[in-house]
Parts: C-alpha cells; sequence; structure tokens
C-alpha cells in the first residue's frame, strides 16, 4: 500500500458550483432495436461521492424476471450545467442470462437533469461495450431520485445492500485513492513519460487505466519510459491510477509522470509512502474542428 502525493506543475481542473447528485437513484433502462425485442432492466445508481463536479460511486443492474440478471460495477462521472456524464469502469460481481449480456457490460451513460412534481429525474441514452469489446446493445435510461414515496420500486433486498454498501468507493487494491486531479486533453492518443525525480533506488510502480492494468511494475529509473495510451472518444473521462508497489531503498519513493497529448503536457512530481494511491482524471474535450473555408 502507497500513500502518493501529486504535484502539478501545469494542470487544468473543473471547478465550480455544481447541482448535488449524492444519493440513490432508480429506475430502468431499455433498448428497442429493429433486430431484436425489446429489453428491459432495473438500473439503479448510487453515487456515493460528490467532490465539485466529480462524482463517483456503484451502479446496479438487476432483472427478476423472466429470468433473474444482476451485477454491479464501479463508476465515475463529471457535472456540467446539469447534465452527467456516467463512465463505468469495472464489473466487480455479475450474475446473468445469455439475453442480458449486453446490458451488464461497461457503459457510457448521458444524462440529463430535470424536475417533474417535485422530483429529480435523470433522464438519457447510454452506448458502451463489454469487457471482450463486444459493443453494448445502445438505448435509453430512466431514473428518479430515490425517495420515500417510490422506494417500493427497489426490492427489499437490493435497498438494504444498497444502503448498508459501507465499503469506500474510493478504495483500489487496498489502498487509498486520492483525491483526483482532472487534466483536460484535447487529443484521444496519449504519452505518458516516467522517469525518476532524482536518483535510482529500485522504486516500481504501476498504473492502471479504468481500473484495468495499463503498466505494470514498471521500475522507475532516469531514463524515461514511455508508453502510448489511445483513449475511447465516446468516452469523456479516464481514470489513471498509481500505484506504488515499493518504497524503493530510500523512502519516499519518488517518480516524474509527463503527460503529453500531442498539444499539452502536463508534469506530475509522485512521492509516496504507504497508504493512498494517486488518482489522475484525463477529461477528453476535443476542440472543435473549424468549418471549412
Amino acid at each position: 500500500m502507497k500513500y502518493l502525493l501529486i504535484l502539478f506543475t501545469i494542470f487544468a481542473s473543473i471547478s465550480g458550483f455544481a447541482q448535488d447528485f449524492k444519493g440513490v437513484w432508480l429506475g430502468y433502462m431499455d433498448t428497442d432495436l429493429q433486430h431484436i425485442r425489446t429489453l428491459n432492466v432495473n438500473y439503479i445508481l448510487h453515487v456515493k461521492e460528490q467532490d465539485n463536479n466529480i462524482v463517483n460511486g456503484k451502479a446496479y443492474i438487476y432483472r427478476d424476471n423472466p429470468l433473474r440478471a444482476e451485477g454491479i460495477l464501479d463508476f465515475i462521472g463529471v457535472i456540467n450545467k446539469g447534465s452527467l456524464r456516467i463512465n463505468e469502469l469495472k464489473i466487480l460481481h455479475s450474475k446473468i442470462p445469455s439475453d442480458t449480456a449486453r446490458f451488464l457490460c461497461i457503459k457510457d451513460l448521458k444524462l440529463n437533469l430535470s424536475k417533474e412534481e417535485g422530483i429529480d429525474n435523470l433522464t438519457g441514452t447510454f452506448t458502451g461495450a463489454g469487457e471482450n469489446s463486444l459493443p453494448c446493445y445502445p438505448g435509453n435510461v430512466y431514473l428518479q431520485r430515490f425517495t420515500d414515496a417510490n422506494k417500493q420500486n427497489i426490492p427489499q433486498n437490493y435497498l438494504t445492500s444498497i444502503l448498508l454498501d459501507a465499503r469506500d468507493p474510493n478504495v483500489f487494491l487496498q489502498t487509498k485513492l486520492a483525491r483526483p486531479i482532472v487534466i483536460e486533453i484535447t487529443e484521444n492518443v496519449v504519452r505518458l513519460e516516467l522517469k525518476d525525480y532524482l536518483r535510482e533506488d529500485g522504486d516500481i510502480i504501476s498504473v492502471y487505466h479504468n481500473r484495468r492494468p495499463f503498466i505494470r511494475n514498471q521500475l522507475i529509473v532516469n531514463k524515461p519510459t514511455n508508453h502510448t495510451l489511445r483513449l475511447n472518444r465516446n468516452q469523456e473521462l479516464h481514470e489513471i491510477i498509481l500505484y506504488a508497489e515499493n518504497l524503493g531503498k530510500i523512502p519516499p519513493n519518488t517518480s516524474n509522470l509527463r503527460i503529453y497529448d500531442g498539444v499539452k503536457e502536463h508534469q506530475v512530481l509522485i512521492r509516496s509512502t504507504k497508504e493512498v494511491s494517486a488518482v489522475v482524471y484525463l477529461r477528453y474535450a476535443p476542440e472543435p474542428k473549424s468549418p471549412p473555408q
């Protein structure tokens, strides 16, 4: 376990007032593509943490009839002027029949906030792909903020599990995730450069992209090592976790991360002890193309 303190010499952040999205949102998602029959599954977002415009938590998908299906996923998200963009990260649990497989995948949800009869609603669309890269069936999402008036719409076993889930969403590989720093990038191909900050002493780091291994057990040396990360253009927010595998011979371990998207460069200084893993969110915001003259 590592404590990673990150200092940015150049960074962009998301700030400002944001609507309060914390809490439980319940509803369903559906699709009605011409080549398949209509499918409906229940869907719940539990926004456990909100820091300005950044949210994270767990998503629950379930169906009891005709065949039981259920799954739990981690997610992160970004708020922008009354809209919420959710990016699921990893399937934590699944129990699904074959006809539901294309719902229990890693989804990108684009949701808009509205209010009807005093109740907050989130409605929008979703796309995505499974862990095997098989595309999701695209569809629609309909959610309401959980209240005493609609709690009967959640089966008691799910409600109990959600409300009693005390697991911290900011924990990964038994380390606490530090408050993320958000960097805006304009290109979807990013180069990550890792090198030792002062002198080589055996520091080893692993890097995870959206909770999946990207760089494993990288020995940090004075000579930079370069890694190319290609981001999904349809996903706005990408999570990068920097996990220190050891402290090196002279703790704390120190390394320098350079992020370059072909236009802008960002420098990250990482200092490590034992408790927390550093987090960087890459927010993909391509610059609008100029119309042809």
